[in-house]
């Protein structure tokens, strides 16, 4: 047999069934003698794999000539492969403290050639779907996805946020078929540049002047008490829109005009249910909401409780520990335009009420 991948089926098969096939060892060793001779790399790199696996299965006739080829295959720079192969093998054998551990690791047959590979109308593309969802994680290697192998408790619960948000990492979307059912038809411009600009830019951003509560400054430069805003604007609890309505009225205020608010936490919410349910008590209703590996997310929306009352479009984004901080930006629509900034700041101020367990 002259051609190398055949040799190298030849010497998988030794390695394999070398504890039934008596000749094997005296096989393997007239290579390793030969092994400058060898030209072809996967058949170098089978050798290696055949010889420690049939040292586990016949140690007394294996052990010198495996030590012969790990001395060659360690030495050899013509693959890559097969000298941090011979050096793993070499490290493992030579530190394990109990062969057996180092049995099960070299023991395992690699998922390799034909082996789960099925025509395209055989392919579960369910399957093939869910582990896309998790790709460049384990799963992608185990071919299971994490549920099977990450206890509960363990899980990371992903929610897909609107496509055009800066924050969106493309994780599959765990959203709870209520009030968060509708982020999939959310969609929006980034907000992340309004923060620098807005703050500056309007007069009633007198509030964020003291965010750690230390009473500096004088006179108006003095955040005013929640208590005060709650009692100058109230909301409707019964408005209601869709989440397409959400999404073109946001898309129609220029970032410029949004009003943007950073203001640090003392503690952080167990889930995204707490903090909807305090908004909700002053008719801040949740348009969707989910939980990120560093970040709870919120679209909110509310109306004044009046004949074409103002309408709040609010995306708040809680940031994890240790950056602990809540990020809100509000835009308006309808309503008395002229207000807008000053009853942003009245929401941002019953949003801190509603909130202030946390604070």
């Amino acid at each position: 047999m002259t051609e190398p991948e055949g040799k190298a089926s030849v010497v998988h098969l030794l390695g394999e069934c070398g504890d039934i096939v008596g000749e094997a060892p005296y096989s393997l060793e007239k290579l390793i003698d030969s092994y400058d001779e060898i030209k072809d790399a996967s058949v170098k790199i089978a050798l290696l794999t055949s010889t420690i696996k049939l040292f586990f299965k016949r140690p007394p006739e294996v052990q010198k000539m495996l030590g012969r080829l790990l001395a060659k295959a360690t030495e050899d720079v013509s693959s890559q492969d097969l000298h941090d192969r011979a050096l793993m093998y070499y490290r493992l054998l030579s530190t394990a403290g109990d062969p057996k551990i180092v049995e099960q690791v070299v023991s395992k047959s690699p998922v390799i050639g034909g082996h789960g590979v099925n025509f395209a109308e055989e392919e579960d593309k369910e399957h093939r779907d869910a582990l896309l969802e998790e790709f460049n994680t384990l799963s992608t290697l185990y071919g299971i996805t994490s549920e099977n192998f990450i206890s509960e408790e363990y899980q990371v619960k992903l929610v897909r946020m609107p496509k055009e948000h800066p924050l969106d990492v493309g994780a599959a979307p765990l959203v709870d078929p209520g009030v968060n059912g509708v982020a999939e038809h959310l969609q929006q411009t980034s907000i992340n540049d309004v923060a620098p600009e807005s703050a500056p830019a309007a007069p009633a951003l007198s509030g964020e002047v003291d965010l750690l509560g230390f009473g500096l400054g004088d006179g108006p430069m003095v955040a005013p008490t929640p208590a005060a805003a709650s009692s100058d604007i109230s909301l409707d609890a019964s408005f209601k829109i869709s989440g397409e309505d959400y999404q073109a009225k946001w898309e129609a205020v220029a970032d410029s005009h949004a009003l943007s608010v950073m203001m640090s936490l003392r503690l952080q919410p167990e889930s995204t249910d707490l903090v909807e349910s305090a908004l909700s008590t002053l008719n801040i209703l949740t348009m969707a909401s989910g939980e990120l590996p560093t970040e709870l997310k919120f679209f909110l929306y509310g109306r004044e409780r009046r004949e074409n009352g103002m309408i709040f479009l609010i995306q708040a984004v809680i940031f994890k520990s240790p950056d602990l901080s809540l990020s809100i930006t509000i835009k308006t629509s309808g309503g008395d335009q002229a207000r807008s900034g000053e009853l942003s700041q009245k929401v941002v101020d019953m949003m801190k009420t509603a909130l202030q367990e946390l604070m």
